[in-house]
């Protein structure tokens, strides 16, 4: 895969115990970084390349196992030239990383029908030209108040969406034919927060 990718940092480091190479790059828009550490045991060397994710926060995303690199590495020394002897090797997992990333994401579709009910639901809400943008904030916020949005199809051809009802409720299991067991009530995260303090 021929990608381009564009260099933001890099370090090394060594010792008469281990030595290693951190290089950082980005790639579309994300930060990637390869660390790979060649320790005096197999068992304390890694070669692994990482995201950065949104919360800031690095995932792993690929690693090549120390087996397929230790032995042709020099034994550590406070004199390894930590680039040079690693540098080729954090090249694969940033590459499989890279595959990764590139990779289309999952798309969930939904039926023409379910696009009908939200049309319908639109403009019974906003008129029959009604449009509504939803901010990001508001997107956070709704995750983070209430339950998970159900959307159910009705053998009547009607579809509910409700965000009232836990995933376990009588009413989503039987996708809306048993009655709510009238225990579905999602407390406000706020509240929680209260009660526990």
């Amino acid at each position: 895969m021929n990608v381009s990718m564009t260099e933001r940092d890099e370090a090394t480091n060594a010792t008469p115990t281990s030595y290693h190479h951190t290089r950082v790059v980005e790639l579309a828009g994300r930060a990637l970084r390869a660390r790979v550490e060649r320790g005096y045991y197999i068992n304390q060397s890694f070669a692994v390349a990482e995201v950065l994710s949104d919360q800031l926060t690095w995932t792993s995303l690929a690693a090549d196992a120390p087996s397929n690199w230790w032995h042709d590495t020099p034994r550590p020394s406070a004199d390894v030239h930590a680039a040079a002897a690693l540098g080729a090797l954090a090249e694969r997992p940033l590459g499989r990383a890279a595959e990764i990333l590139a990779a289309p994401p999952a798309t969930q579709t939904i039926s023409p029908h379910v696009h009908g009910a939200i049309s319908a639901l639109l403009a019974m809400t906003y008129g029959f030209d009604g449009e509504k943008r939803i901010d990001p904030d508001d997107i956070v916020w709704a995750y983070r108040h209430g339950g998970a949005l159900h959307i159910l199809e009705h053998p009547d051809g009607s579809v509910t969406f409700t965000r009232a009802h836990r995933d376990d409720c009588p009413f989503v299991i039987t996708a809306g034919e048993q009655a709510c067991d009238d225990d579905c009530m999602f407390p406000h995260p706020a509240d929680v927060n209260q009660q526990a303090t």
